[in-house]
């Protein structure tokens, strides 16, 4: 199992005419890789009209097979037409789930979701926030993060661990990274959860742990889409 990190950011302006777009080329044009979608979201800090999507495959040959085969179908070609002249940078890399059984919520250590289990969250999706928290770290830092979230016991702490639904680790692309993803039923409760981060003593320790080993740490705010094949963790509205 791969996870694909794919990230487009736009031209200024046209993150609702990228989503319109998706509506326009109906429900089985894209359905190869729809069918392996976990999620695309709108950037709601950071780069400004960027789109994040995250991809489940079974290997990387799943990966082209099911990409490179969409490119020859002429029914397509307007949709590729109309996303490609939005498109200022395009982004991919590649993710493992963690090897942390107790963090393997729903990929990894015999757990594979996918969009046709049905959704994972009950809660519309209208309101909801994504966090995705990347960690850069030094060059063998994954395997001393993954001791230190063992150590600390990130997965049975109820504030560091809440909305926690993914842990997964870079294996092309950019190296040495972890990133964790969480989901809060709007803006507020994200906000609560930042708050008692600070006042948690498995965080601090964890953060006090990390520190020698993080380059660079950066959250960013997702927003997830409102077109709904591309929101499958989610209810409908």
């Amino acid at each position: 199992m791969i996870i694909e990190h794919r990230a487009y950011t736009l031209r200024l302006g046209t993150t609702e005419t990228f989503w319109d777009a998706q509506r326009k080329r109906g429900v089985d044009g894209l359905r190869p890789i729809v069918e392996r979608l976990i999620g695309a979201f709108a950037a709601q800090s950071g780069s400004t009209d960027q789109i994040v999507s995250l991809y489940r495959y079974d290997s990387f040959d799943d990966w082209q097979s099911r990409l490179f085969g969409l490119y020859g179908h002429a029914t397509l070609r307007p949709y590729f037409d109309a996303v490609r002249g939005l498109i200022v940078c395009q982004e991919s890399k590649f993710l493992v789930p963690a090897p942390l059984p107790d963090l393997a919520f729903h990929w990894g250590n015999g757990r594979d979701w996918l969009p046709e289990f049905g959704p994972i969250f009950s809660a519309p999706r209208a309101r909801c926030v994504v966090e995705e928290l990347t960690l850069s770290l030094n060059a063998g830092g994954v395997a001393q993060c993954w001791d230190v979230f063992r150590e600390h016991e990130l997965h049975a702490d109820p504030i560091a661990s809440s909305g926690l639904f993914g842990v997964f680790n870079s294996i092309a692309g950019r190296l040495n990274q972890v990133l964790l993803y969480r989901r809060f039923p709007d803006f507020e409760a994200w906000r609560a959860h930042r708050k008692g981060l600070n006042e948690s003593p498995c965080w601090r320790g964890i953060l006090h742990s990390l520190a020698p080993l993080t380059i660079h740490a950066n959250s960013k705010l997702l927003e997830p889409s409102r077109v709904e094949d591309m929101s499958p963790l989610f209810q409908t509205e």
